[in-house]
Order: C-alpha cells, then sequence, then structure tokens
C-alpha cells in the first residue's frame, strides 16, 4: 500500500480540534462518513505529548482510515501512578465508547487496531485491558496492536530521560526539573526497596505480554530504533522476541537514527506500512 506524504510536514494548525474530550484525558473524533461497520483505532499517546505531536498521527490515521473513528486517550505523568480502581473511574469514558462498537446490542462495528506509544502509553493499554477484563471476562478483541517504542526496561539514566521530556517547558522546571526528577527516582527506588516491590516498568512489561489481558491472535507490531536515548533497541527486541514464544504473530520494525517516540519523521513509509501489512493481515483464526 501507497503510504507517502500520509504524516503531515508542518505543524497542524489547531491540533486535536476535531476531537471532542468525553473524559478524563478521553478524547473522540467522529468523521461525517462513520457508520456502525467503520473501524475504530484506539490511540493511546506517550507521557507528556503535546497537541501538535499527537496530531502528526491522528492526522495520519484519518488519511489510512477515513470512516474510522478515532479514540484518544492521553497520558501526563499522574496517571502513570493511579490505583486499580482510579485507572478504571478515569477510564470509563474510554471504556464504555470501545464497549458500544465492541458489544453493540443492535450491530457491532469494525475492527478494532490498538495504537500505543512508549512506556507511558503502554501503562495505559494495560490498565484499560485489565479493566476490560474486569468487565467482560475476556481480552481485549483486536485486529492489530501497534506498539511505538517500547517495553523499556526502567533504568535510572532512561526513566530520568523520559520524565524530564515530559515537564513542563518554563524556568522553573528548566533550573530544578533534573534535581526534582532525580529525587523522585530515589523516592520510588527507596520505596521500592523497602516495600520489596517490583519496578514498575518491569510490570509493564510482563503485563504488556499476559496472554489474559491481550489476545495472542491479533499480530503486533514492534516499533523502534538503534537512536532511541529513552528505550534501547535491544529491551524491545528482548520483549517481542517473548511475545514471539508466547504465540503473538510478531513483526520488529526497526528505524537507525530517530529519537524516542519519533520513528515515523525517519521513514514514515516504512512506519505505516508495516502498520497496515499487520492490519490487513489480521488475526489468526
Amino acid at each position: 500500500m501507497a503510504t507517502s506524504r500520509i504524516t503531515p510536514d508542518a505543524a497542524v494548525a489547531q491540533p486535536l480540534a476535531d476531537f471532542q474530550k468525553i473524559g478524563h484525558n478521553t478524547f473522540i473524533y467522529t468523521p461525517e462518513s462513520y457508520t456502525r461497520s467503520s473501524s475504530l483505532v484506539l490511540f493511546f499517546s506517550w507521557m507528556g505529548a503535546a497537541p501538535k505531536h499527537i496530531a502528526k498521527y491522528s492526522v495520519a490515521y484519518r488519511k489510512l482510515f477515513p470512516n474510522a473513528r478515532i479514540l484518544l486517550v492521553r497520558c501526563e505523568l499522574p496517571d502513570m501512578f493511579h490505583s486499580r480502581a482510579q485507572y478504571r473511574k478515569l477510564q470509563a469514558a474510554a471504556l464504555n465508547v470501545v464497549a458500544e462498537h465492541v458489544k453493540g446490542s443492535v450491530e457491532q462495528g469494525g475492527d478494532v487496531l490498538v495504537h500505543s506509544s512508549s512506556n507511558g502509553g503502554g501503562k495505559q493499554v494495560i490498565e484499560f485491558s485489565k479493566s476490560w477484563k474486569e468487565m467482560y471476562g475476556e481480552p481485549l478483541s483486536m485486529r492489530t496492536q501497534i506498539l511505538d517504542s517500547s517495553p523499556g526496561i526502567g533504568d535510572w539514566q532512561k526513566s530520568h530521560a523520559a520524565i524530564s521530556l515530559s515537564l513542563p517547558r518554563n524556568l522553573f522546571f528548566k533550573l530544578f526539573g533534573s534535581f526534582l526528577v532525580h529525587s523522585f527516582l530515589l523516592i520510588t527506588f527507596v520505596i521500592n526497596t523497602l516495600l520489596r516491590r517490583e519496578n514498575d516498568i518491569l510490570v509493564l512489561r510482563r503485563e504488556l505480554n499476559d496472554t489474559t489481558l491481550f489476545s495472542t491472535k491479533a499480530p503486533r507490531v514492534y516499533l523502534y530504533s538503534k537512536a532511541d536515548a529513552m528505550v534501547g533497541h535491544e529491551e524491545v527486541e528482548e520483549h517481542a522476541d517473548e511475545a514471539a514464544g508466547e504465540g503473538w504473530d510478531v513483526q520488529k520494525v526497526r528505524f537507525e537514527n530517530s529519537p524516542h517516540a519519533g520513528h515515523v519523521r525517519e521513514d514514515e513509509g516504512k512506519y505505516w506500512g508495516a502498520v497496515m501489512d499487520a492490519w490487513n493481515k489480521g488475526p489468526k483464526g
């Protein structure tokens, strides 16, 4: 499939203006051509992602799936640390949209594509899948799963870089942000050690390959880069190999020079081509 010029080169004026906010960090776009049989794109953005950056993906998905609804779940730093009950409450609006689409009483909707970016998006899709399982006793039905720039292993320096990137761009955080992030990581390390609690990112890695949360029928695409300073390519490849061992149909797509969550800028044809190849392949019977 030709995928040239899918991602906008210039900044999008009024990014996400066509999206309606329906809940906590939850937004929905419904095209005029949408019908009950249209597909649904469920996009979990990376932590601290700005609307202008999210728009690079939402615009592309609108071109690739012109009749589809796009459900966006954003992630900010506090969203990494809610309780299980809080996640279910905060994601209720998104859960209701997907439930209406997948389990509509009159007519079921079209297939679902699930795309998460970085460990922030990965955390949100995991908590969403836990809530779905609690509600319906089964993994979320999806045609394709996309994992962009995740999962990492949560080492100190890479965690520092990822959290720092999500901080506000003002003078205070320019002066004190790095110190505050190091302090936060130190406190987290001490608490985890005292409580003998596993590193949250290691938990995330394990849960992304939990076959009770994610169906092995859906093909899975890993998009990652050798130049990513926050999530190492070897960390992603190890996880992808483990997923393949659990039964997933895995495609590993490595970029050479792109930054974290920026692989589409290196080669959008390679990026969107991999997404659409998996979509066209569809789930195993």
